[in-house]
């Protein structure tokens, strides 16, 4: 039984992400189970070969919360392979975050990104792996797709910055003034904070575009905000002047909001939302995606990752 560790209580987003993975990869056959790290004694029961951490410093930061960090900090130290599953930048001080020094090294990184960061085998000395972004089983079961008649043309989702204030100005300059916005001030993700899973489903359940910019100038794809999109039949729109080359690639990010605007011309709303949805089923699924990435350090890994990789081609 593989845990997996996140900070249950401040962020919903990796609540979230933990439950989906644990919950994964235990329906194809790889036991897991999503545990708060707040709860060291059951951290520290399931102490063994492999522990995955979806976001070490927040994680940290939970447990002292209740002044129980050091315990959290022998805890993980008691399994070999203590693997994080990251969602930052790489080039940002968030990711240095995640390398306290009072801390246990982490002793792999899985990049659960959109696009790969980096093509490298090793990040601050550290083997890395990169795991394409993708749904789970529960997740991709309940995808609704996109469809005509929808009562809001695009919609912001993000704390308040003055570059998003910008970028809302602009928004409503170039593809009209009727989306919607929410932009509250900066606040922790928690279940209250606005940004909750129904919450964020049912606007963009409504939403034709859902818009969004980077809040730094890194060639980074933010996670979730696709799957999000995709999955309640919103187009995700990344727009990214900086690194619009970067992601070539990727059928939503534009360098400017008068390219979505163009495509939304040339191409229509449906093209654009399949094009998104076949971009992410490429990747397979959540549990395989992960399971391929920490196989060279969990032998159990190692034979589910060939199995799920003849599941996922057999769907």
């Amino acid at each position: 039984m593989i845990p997996v560790i996140a900070p249950f209580g401040i962020n919903w987003f990796y609540e979230s992400q933990a439950d989906n993975l644990a919950q994964d990869l235990s329906a194809y056959g790889l036991p897991a189970v999503a545990v708060s790290s707040r709860n060291v004694a059951e951290i520290r029961a399931r102490a063994g070969s492999t522990v995955l951490i979806v976001n070490h410093s927040e994680c940290l930061i939970a447990a002292e919360r209740e002044n129980r960090r050091a315990e959290l900090i022998a805890a993980l130290s008691a399994f070999e392979h203590r693997i994080l599953i990251n969602y930052d930048t790489i080039y940002s001080h968030w990711f240095g975050n995640q390398f306290p020094a009072d801390a246990s090294p982490i002793t792999a990184i899985v990049d659960l990104t959109m696009v790969r960061q980096v093509d490298i085998p090793l990040v601050r000395g550290v083997p890395y792996v990169w795991a394409p972004e993708a749904f789970s089983a529960r997740e991709r079961a309940s995808v609704r797709p996109w469809e005509a008649g929808r009562p809001l043309p695009w919609a912001i989702l993000g704390h308040a910055t003055a570059e998003r204030a910008a970028f809302l100005s602009a928004a409503m300059e170039t593809l009209g003034s009727h989306g919607l916005a929410f932009l509250p001030p900066h606040r922790p993700f928690e279940r209250r904070s606005g940004f909750e899973a129904a919450e964020i489903a049912r606007v963009l359940g409504r939403s034709d575009l859902y818009l969004w910019s980077s809040h730094h100038s890194f060639p980074y794809h933010e996670g979730f905000r696709a799957l999000h999109a995709v999955a309640a039949g919103a187009v995700p729109a990344k727009v990214d002047p900086l690194n619009a080359a970067h992601f070539a690639h990727v059928p939503w990010v534009y360098p400017h909001l008068q390219a979505v605007r163009e495509a939304r011309e040339e191409f229509g709303l449906a093209a654009m939302y399949q094009a998104a949805f076949d971009f992410i089923e490429q990747h397979g699924t959540l549990a395989g995606s992960v399971a391929r990435a920490i196989a060279p350090w969990c032998p159990a890994a190692r034979q589910f990752a060939e199995r799920s990789r003849g599941l996922e081609v057999a769907q």
